[in-house]
């Protein structure tokens, strides 16, 4: 991960994403992020091979407090990633869930001055995506399918890719822009209990990772940790650069 302290997102973050000189992978890692990881090789090193994967949500901060490292800011990507759109200008690829919350995120992102020149729904194979970005070569991809299947994605356009393009691996982004969840009260995000608001609104879907999934990382801690100190791993820091 790169760790990125609160004072350090608009004077480190915001401007190295600014600035690429080529294509770039941006990442959040939340709990159930460590679970597929723990799960799947293949899914940790797509993980791994992410040049920005930054911190999202309460157990990844205990995580990292069980390592011994600095946790820094919690940078989820429905906060940080229209952050991120409002500091980065350019033309933006959409490519994730469906109509017609895909066609209101698009007009949202068109109305606040960027060029949407590509949207397509998320349920492709990879590539028909990369083939996609590739012809239309925007400035910026939001790759919005769900953890892994935008990590693998992210690295495939990465790969092809032979411009400054920023692709940010963003989950459920556009349905959060398109208004289709509706975000928790202050108090829950305020005292990071948004996962608790959010499994009340959907308890079908969300059950298995916040009910089964959470307790699952928490034991999963001590051999996280034995694992990390074996193969002395330790976060970036976001003043280091990628």
């Amino acid at each position: 991960m790169t760790i990125v302290d609160a004072g350090e997102v608009q004077t480190h973050l915001l401007p190295a994403l600014a600035r690429i000189e080529g294509p770039t992978t941006l990442g959040f890692l939340n709990a159930h992020g460590v679970n597929l990881s723990w799960s799947d090789a293949g899914v940790a090193a797509s993980f791994a091979e992410l040049d920005f994967l930054l911190r999202d949500g309460i157990g990844v901060d205990i995580c990292c407090q069980r390592l011994g490292w600095k946790s820094g800011a919690n940078l989820n990507g429905t906060d940080f990633i229209p952050m991120l759109l409002d500091h980065c200008r350019g033309s933006v690829a959409l490519l994730g869930t469906q109509s017609p919350w895909l066609d209101n995120a698009a007009r949202k992102i068109a109305d606040q001055g960027h060029e949407v020149v590509l949207t397509h729904h998320g349920f492709e194979e990879t590539e028909f995506y990369v083939s996609k970005v590739l012809e239309t070569r925007p400035d910026i991809v939001v790759l919005a399918m769900g953890m892994p299947k935008q990590e693998k994605i992210a690295l495939a356009i990465k790969q092809a890719a032979d411009w400054p393009v920023l692709i940010v691996c963003g989950g459920a982004i556009l349905d959060w822009i398109a208004e289709r969840f509706a975000r928790a009260p202050e108090f829950f995000r305020r005292n990071h209990l948004e996962w608790a608001y959010r499994l009340y609104k959907e308890p079908r879907r969300l059950f298995r990772r916040y009910v089964i999934g959470n307790p699952l990382l928490l034991s999963r801690l001590p051999a996280i940790g034995k694992a990390v100190r074996t193969a002395d791993i330790a976060p970036k820091n976001i003043a280091q650069g990628r």
